[in-house]
């Protein structure tokens, strides 16, 4: 099989004003679009897939560690950042939304640690739990949603990795060595 390079996205234009250049830490396809948004040091850019072209740049307040575009609808990207906030980031609107805040403002995490994210476009809701954890959180994507809420797993068994069904109202959490599934309205 072979690839051939489609585009390489300029990122120097980020972030001017800062000795040396800031690399990429995350990126996150659209599920029906031709639109990938990668975030640089405390901005998320939106780009054309197919032309390269900047659409939209937002500074998100602080660097992203895990993200990925809502499959609800619209250009929508749920990011989870180092305070360990939650964020929505509007492009259409322009505008960012705090979605969950940590419940100590001391909690950190790095760019580099594992923090599952999984969205279902049934109900607006994000589910993220950190890698070896053994509950999983959820949090509403809609500014005066959903309260967070906890859900522990019931293998006490620390997660490996979180999935949504795209059709389903089924959470499915991994586990070394189980898989758990869960049903939200079973």
């Amino acid at each position: 099989m072979e690839w051939t390079t489609l585009q390489h996205l300029d990122l120097q234009h980020v972030a001017r004003g800062i000795l040396q250049p800031l690399q990429p830490h995350a990126a996150a396809f659209h599920h029906t679009q031709a639109l990938v948004a990668a975030a640089i040091g405390t901005y998320i850019i939106e780009f054309d897939a197919l032309t390269g072209s900047k659409l939209s740049t937002i500074d998100i307040g602080s660097p992203v560690v895990r993200m990925s575009y809502s499959p609800a609808g619209g250009q929508c990207v749920i990011a989870i950042l180092e305070d360990c906030t939650i964020r929505s980031c509007d492009f259409d609107a322009e505008q960012t939304c705090v979605l969950h805040s940590p419940e100590k403002k001391s909690e950190h995490i790095s760019s580099d640690a594992d923090v599952h994210l999984a969205l279902t476009p049934l109900q607006p809701i994000v589910f993220f739990g950190f890698h070896k954890r053994i509950s999983v959180t959820v949090v509403g994507t809609i500014e005066g949603g959903r309260a967070p809420t906890k859900i522990k797993t019931d293998l006490n068994k620390p997660i490996v990795n979180l999935a949504c069904h795209p059709r389903l109202p089924i959470l499915v959490d991994f586990h070394v060595p189980w898989i758990g599934f869960y049903c939200h309205y079973c």
